[in-house]
């Protein structure tokens, strides 16, 4: 174990140790966003910055912050009845019906994953019995988070005159909404539904390309409006190194991330490399030999990460209900530990 740890920690310093990307040096990433920056989880630090200061719409983005705010005022099981106006809000949206009730945590759920229009308004109205009230108490919380360049009016983010935000603030404002579970599992979901107390079933699909598109972990928020263009807020966790990302006006979204995740957390962190970064030779057998008692043939006992090897490391994990990455990370080896 002591040589897991160890192994752990030396192979997150090679992010660590990773210099925050100055402007200029960003201009180089081949990204259409205008503006965009990737933010050091652990240490709040900026590794990447492209006009991290321009007032931009955020569009839909802006859920994320009105999903905090709804989560910290509202119990997650409230009921809500659905108002008369949600019926005119413009899509996109989960077409809620006047008279219906959901409980708070479906409507928020509905605004994250489906990026429900409705669903946003409507939890704004229950928090605060106004839109406009509402949108005093996010631009009362993004301050208090330290997001103090944006100004946010309605709660989905569809347009509205001095509406604006900035990357470096939206990057903030997911930071902080990574404190709330719920959120998280919310932008971790690709598909689910939610019904309302009479029953009615509303089906809900991500708009986050990249859940089925990237083998690394990029949860977030979605947004477009023709003024805003494409936006994303979010985060990328690279096993155990996590960014926080904010991209605002981009013409080609799903290639931008892709290119501004590589670029920090590279291309070829294949599971083969960080097997070996975590584990000698001689453990590495010893994994081996323990699949090969599991029930797992690992191939030859050789110390090495071969393909026969790494499917048996999913083979197991796929039986002990962990994530099927291939990698031998705590809990694969703490599951392994009965077979040494």
């Amino acid at each position: 174990m002591k040589r897991f740890i160890a192994g752990l920690i030396s192979f997150i310093y090679l992010f660590v140790a990773t210099p925050v990307l100055p402007t200029a040096e960003a201009a180089r990433v081949a990204i259409t966003a205008p503006s965009a920056v990737l933010l050091d989880g652990s240490r709040g630090s900026f590794l990447y910055a492209k006009n991290s200061n321009s007032k931009r719409a955020p569009a839909s983005t802006t859920k994320v912050l009105t999903a905090i705010v709804a989560v910290e005022h509202l119990k997650l099981n409230q009921v809500i009845t659905i108002p008369k106006f949600a019926e005119s809000v413009e899509p996109s949206k989960a077409y809620l019906r006047q008279g219906e009730r959901y409980r708070a945590k479906d409507l928020i759920r509905a605004a994250l994953i489906a990026s429900a229009n409705d669903a946003a308004e409507v939890l704004a109205v229950a928090v605060a019995g106004s839109r406009s009230k509402f949108a005093r108490l996010m631009n009362k919380k993004a301050r208090a988070i330290g997001a103090r360049n944006s100004n946010f009016i309605r709660p989905s983010g569809l347009p509205a005159k001095g509406q604006y935000s900035t990357a470096r603030d939206m990057a903030k404002i997911m930071r902080y909404a990574q404190r709330y579970p719920f959120i998280v599992d919310a932008l971790k979901t690709k598909r689910t539904s939610v019904r309302s107390l009479t029953g009615r079933k509303i089906y809900l699909k991500n708009h986050n390309k990249m859940l089925w598109r990237d083998p690394r972990e990029i949860l977030g928020k979605t947004g477009w409006t023709r003024r805003a263009r494409h936006c994303f807020v979010g985060y990328v966790n690279v096993y155990g190194r996590i960014a926080y990302i904010a991209m605002l006006g981009s013409t080609s979204l799903w290639r931008d991330i892709k290119r501004l995740v590589d670029y920090k957390f590279g291309k070829n962190l294949t599971k083969v490399a960080i097997n070996k970064k975590l584990w000698s030779t001689a453990a590495t057998r010893k994994i081996q030999k323990a699949l090969k008692r599991a029930g797992y043939s690992p191939g030859s006992i050789d110390g090495k990460f071969g393909p026969k090897t790494l499917k048996a490391i999913r083979g197991f994990q796929a039986a002990k209900g962990l994530k099927q990455d291939g990698i031998v990370g705590p809990q694969t080896y703490g599951r392994l530990k009965p077979y040494f």
